[in-house]
Formats: structure tokens, C-alpha cells, sequence
């Protein structure tokens, strides 16, 4: 009988690590109204689309940067063809190029003085790492993908933030960002008129707190064990 229990408790456990959770394969974002001009919506039709990192990474050290391994972006007709640069500074031999070369195996890695290690993390520092897309022309976007590191990767955030803007200049973005969780692995946000969504392959993972955000489940399942064998 206190096999069965455990097992039967066992099986609402989610899998160990950052790797993908059994219980989710996807964790929605906020939903972008329509009806509020001044928030991000790529569907909307911008020429350029920054991503700011919106959390820390887990490397212990402060100087080290956000990574992005390759971003690709889509509309209706389409894969875009994309430049890419950074007003926040990039590691010379990590050029922003690297996040839009087709190449999952290279990256981009952003200015080493920001501080972005959770050790020295704080909120003031959101955006302090920026890739800024380059769409060639207004497009209307309606799939982003973002690639990091993966599984175990030191240089992944938890949470990015999206500026639409029609210049370069960063002054010109919406004063509204969408700031949404993203994976350590790839991120593939749906964005439509009425707003956007995201699907995390592998699920999120907190790169701070070092949890998935199925982390109750296993508080829960832990406690159903305990409690069959107290009533046995």
C-alpha cells in the first residue's frame, strides 16, 4: 500500500534540472490589447524590434554578458532577412551579426561592464544589454524566434523585454515594452492583432532562483507522499 501511494504521488513530480518539465510544454505571456497603442505589438508593423535582456544570468561572474545565439523573425509571408546591432555595446569578437547569421552555434555577447550575473543583478539594469533588429522595411511581424544557450547555459536570461520603433533611434520606441519569460532554449512568440503569446521549449527556468515554474508541483507531490504514510 505505501508503494502504491508514493507512486501514485510521484507521478504529478516534474523532471529535475532546467531541462523540460513532463507537466507544461508552454508558458503564455501577457496578452498585448490592441486597444493600447503605446505597448509593443510586432504584428503592428514597425521597422525595428529591440530586445532588452529583463533578468540576470546565472554565471558567477559580474562581468559577464547576455548571449543570444540567433534571433529569426517572420510575417505572413515569410522568413525576413535581418541586421542587427547593439546600442549597449557588444563584446568585440561577438559581434551583433552572430544573432542573425543563420548560425545557432555562434552568438552575439553584449558589453561585459553592464553587471549581468544574478549576483549583481537589480532592476535598473533592464536593458542595459539591447539588440536592436533591423527589419529592412516596416514589416508586420507575426513570429519572433529566440535562440540562447540551452540547457545548463550561463549566459541565458529568464525575461526580455520587445520595443517597437520606427527609427533607429531608441528614443523613438513605444513607451510600453512587452517584457515577457523566455526560455533558456528557444523562445517562439506568436504575435496577431489582438496580442502575443510565447511557447518555451525548454519550460521556463528561473536562472536567478534556479526553479522551474513548476516548482510547487513537486512541494505538492512531496506532501501527498507524506501525508499516505501518516495515514498509514
Amino acid at each position: 500500500m505505501l508503494l502504491r501511494i508514493l507512486l501514485a504521488s510521484w507521478s504529478v513530480l516534474p523532471s529535475g534540472g532546467d531541462g523540460p518539465l513532463g507537466t507544461s510544454t508552454s508558458t503564455p505571456t501577457n496578452a498585448v490589447s490592441d486597444s493600447d497603442p503605446n505597448i509593443c505589438n510586432p504584428a503592428r508593423g514597425y521597422r525595428y524590434i529591440s530586445i532588452g535582456a529583463a533578468g540576470g544570468i546565472s554565471s558567477s561572474s559580474c562581468f559577464a554578458s547576455w548571449d543570444v545565439h540567433e534571433v529569426e523573425a517572420f510575417t505572413s509571408s515569410g522568413q525576413l532577412t535581418l541586421s542587427a546591432s547593439s546600442m549597449s555595446g557588444s563584446d568585440t569578437d561577438y559581434p551583433p551579426s552572430k544573432a542573425v547569421d543563420g548560425d545557432t552555434g555562434s552568438f552575439w555577447a553584449g558589453d561585459h561592464d553592464v553587471g549581468m550575473s544574478c549576483s549583481c543583478w537589480d532592476d535598473s539594469k533592464k536593458d542595459g544589454q539591447i539588440l536592436t533588429l533591423d527589419l529592412g522595411s516596416t514589416q508586420q511581424v507575426t513570429q519572433l524566434k529566440l535562440y540562447q544557450g540551452g540547457n545548463g547555459n550561463d549566459w541565458a536570461v529568464k525575461r526580455v523585454r520587445l520595443h517597437c520603433h520606427m527609427s533607429v533611434a531608441f528614443s523613438s520606441a513605444l513607451s510600453e515594452p512587452l517584457e515577457l519569460d523566455v526560455s533558456t532554449g528557444v523562445t517562439t512568440i506568436e504575435c496577431n492583432d489582438q496580442g502575443c503569446t510565447a511557447d518555451l521549449q525548454p519550460d521556463y527556468y528561473d536562472t536567478c532562483a534556479g526553479t522551474t515554474s513548476d516548482s510547487a508541483h513537486l512541494a505538492v507531490g512531496l506532501a501527498a507522499a507524506f501525508s499516505g504514510i501518516l495515514l498509514l
